[in-house]
């Protein structure tokens, strides 16, 4: 077996690998000779096809296989020896030309190819005794600890239902459907259903929630609201927003 080395720009690598025919031929019959205890043909017995018959029958799809597999094994072998660790996928390139192939599975013609990669480059480790690292500390104050625990308790706050003639205030969580539109055209995330929305929480975009107090339950109800955005051509006009809406 012959490996040249025929590219090394940076990380590529390529090789170009030239494989004699005996050697192939001789992997090919001891491969047959392991199969011929293992098939079955009419006319001989278990053990006792010859391999020369084998070889008629079976000759090319076995010269197939043990060209895969030397293609495998000698790759792997010249990159274990080069230490290299492959970034991807090896990519492997045969003989196309019809005649050249089937010499090759005949065991006539060497088998010449060339496999292209590209490898890991390689990482040299600092020496970290000489790194120092500063630990940042953070000084939690009583107000921060009293600011966390009332957090989490309005997360976990308890609600209990109003009378059908309540109405919605200030820190009263409601259940609403609604859907946006911008100019009288629907946009992505401008439609929701049975969303809980805490009246002063901020939820939402700014003159929405007001709009949710005093309200009744379940009485629909069209809310506009004016955001600024980046002018269309040359004005600077707001545009409308304009959400419909159900409140449970």
């Amino acid at each position: 077996m012959q490996v040249t080395e025929t590219l090394t720009e940076g990380l590529k690598h390529e090789f170009q690998i030239s494989v004699p025919a005996s050697d192939l031929d001789a992997k090919a019959d001891a491969r047959l000779v392991d199969l011929k205890d293992k098939v079955r043909l009419n006319g001989f017995r278990p053990g006792k096809v010859p391999v020369s018959h084998l070889k008629k029958v079976y000759g090319r799809s076995v010269m197939a296989e043990t060209i895969d597999q030397t293609i495998r094994d000698t790759n792997s072998q010249i990159f274990t020896e080069r230490g290299f660790r492959l970034a991807t996928e090896p990519k492997i390139t045969m003989p196309t030309e019809e005649k050249e192939v089937e010499n090759i599975l005949a065991g006539k013609s060497d088998l010449t190819y060339t496999v292209s990669i590209e490898v890991v480059p390689a990482i040299a480790l600092a020496d970290f005794k000489g790194f120092t690292v500063e630990k940042p500390v953070v000084e939690v104050t009583d107000a921060d600890v009293d600011e966390a625990i009332k957090r989490i308790a309005d997360q976990n706050k308890s609600y209990a239902a109003k009378g059908e003639s309540a109405k919605a205030e200030n820190g009263d969580r409601v259940t609403i459907s609604f859907k946006g539109t911008i100019d009288g055209t629907p946009f992505d995330g401008g439609t929701g259903e049975g969303i809980q929305v805490v009246i002063g929480a901020g939820q939402f975009i700014p003159g929405f929630e007001e709009q949710l107090l005093g309200q009744p339950s379940s009485k629909p109800r069209q809310h506009r609201s004016k955001r600024r955005s980046r002018p269309r051509s040359m004005t600077n006009s707001p545009r409308r927003w304009v959400w419909n809406r159900s409140t449970n």
